[in-house]
């Protein structure tokens, strides 16, 4: 048995995304095998969530203070943000004197205070990294009280010896073994951070298959577009709104998710503006158990960020429902993502590229079918079961100081195209 202390800005069900709920998913399954693992989180809440009440003895502690309001960062004055350093810190430093873990499990630091690291790294326990977006390369920033010493490393070390707590962060690819979601996430990390990642492996995500199953029966197309995810202006959401207004007036647009409040804003005006408002409906958050009856009322999920997606967890859960997808392919998404064979792919922010994909699943049965078989083969393929597995290996084999030798990477094997 590994004792884990994993650290992380959001757990469940206080969430947004996949990274978290894929964060809980390894957790449950790490402890099914016998591992001890305590997940210490921010106190940050989402308005109507109800939490267990007996969350501390089964080993979340949402204890630590968040730089982050609500889809707001916060920039409280220099006296409050020693406060919560000190408060983090005293956090931190109680969490490893009880648990006394044999490994650290770092998941999320977005809006958090990187002098966490710094300090486990002090103690010489061994670190593993579960990254799943870019936050290596904006974390640092978005933590008001480190971003104040960077790129000043003399007056950090000063500060920090009259503060009594870190200021400096350390090279964090020497403090641990990384395990990126993606080969497109681990590449930005190298490019745009001063760090180089040699103990690293590409580990990609995975779905909780059980809970998507396929629909039954093909069905008759009837128009159905289906949008799942955060709403967040990086996510493309506009694009699918404005390729709505180009499809015949039977189409129609279902929006899952929950996020930013003013982009929501922004969206329902755009309805407006493009006249669609008896079209489109906004459903909100759905729990994940309930998510399958979306995917599978659906003709078409659409994928469209028009960021580089570090992953990509919708396309999966759709493919496994046996749901055709239309996606941007960016990022690490194209990792698994890959045109008129397990979807179509469209320019980002195209909507018309956009109508022209579904117009094309629309009126090609075939074509459908055959994103429909090879996307259940690549959702089979990239299970949360494989996902534990290897982070199992790597946080084991760092508590061990990889005395067998590294884990294997996880491989991904493509559908091959007609």
């Amino acid at each position: 048995m590994t004792t884990i202390l994993l650290i992380t800005n959001m757990y469940p069900p206080h969430h947004y995304g996949g990274y978290e709920l894929s964060c809980r998913d390894v957790v449950d399954r790490l402890r099914a095998r016998g591992h001890r693992v305590t997940v210490l989180t921010t106190t940050m809440r989402v308005e109507g969530v109800v939490e267990r009440r007996d969350e501390r003895a089964h080993g979340v502690l949402r204890d630590l203070e968040f730089y982050w309001d609500d889809h707001d960062l916060v920039r409280p004055s220099l006296r409050k943000r020693l406060e919560i350093e000190r408060h983090n810190q005293a956090v931190l430093r109680e969490a490893l004197r009880q648990i006394r873990p044999d490994v650290v499990s770092v998941w999320h630091m977005a809006a958090m205070s990187f002098g966490l690291l710094t300090t486990v790294a002090e103690t010489g326990i061994p670190l593993v990294y579960m990254v799943c977006d870019d936050w290596l390369i904006y974390g640092p920033r978005l933590d008001p009280w480190a971003r104040l010493f960077l790129g000043r490393p003399r007056l950090g070390r000063v500060v920090g010896r009259l503060a009594g707590v870190p200021t400096v962060l350390p090279d964090l690819a020497s403090t641990g073994a990384f395990c990126f979601v993606s080969a497109a996430v681990r590449r930005h990390a190298e490019m745009s951070t001063p760090w180089r990642f040699p103990e690293s492996a590409v580990v990609y995500s995975g779905i909780e298959g059980d809970e998507f199953p396929p629909r039954p029966g093909s069905g008759e197309w009837r128009w159905r577009l289906l949008y799942v995810g955060r709403i967040d202006a990086r996510k493309g959401i506009d694009t699918v709104i404005k390729a709505l207004s180009l499809l015949p007036p039977q189409a129609t647009l279902e929006i899952v998710g929950r996020g930013d409040r003013r982009v929501l804003a922004e969206l329902q005006q755009l309805v407006t503006n493009e006249a669609v408002q008896d079209r489109v409906s906004f459903v909100g958050a759905v729990e994940r158990s309930g998510l399958h009856r979306h995917y599978q009322a659906a003709d078409v999920v659409v994928f469209p960020p028009v960021w580089d997606e570090p992953f990509g967890l919708v396309p999966l859960e759709a493919m496994a429902c046996g749901t055709p997808v239309a996606a941007t392919c960016t990022g690490g998404s194209t990792e698994y993502l890959a045109s008129n064979v397990n979807c179509l792919c469209f320019p980002a922010g195209d909507a018309s590229a956009l109508a022209g994909a579904v117009e094309r699943l629309a009126h090609e049965p075939d074509l459908r079918a055959r994103l429909v078989e090879s996307g259940f083969r690549t959702a089979e393929a990239l299970d949360v079961d494989g996902l534990a597995e290897v982070l199992e290996a790597w946080h084991v084999g760092a508590a061990e100081q990889f005395r067998s030798g590294r884990p294997a990477r996880r491989l991904l094997a493509l559908p091959a195209a007609p």
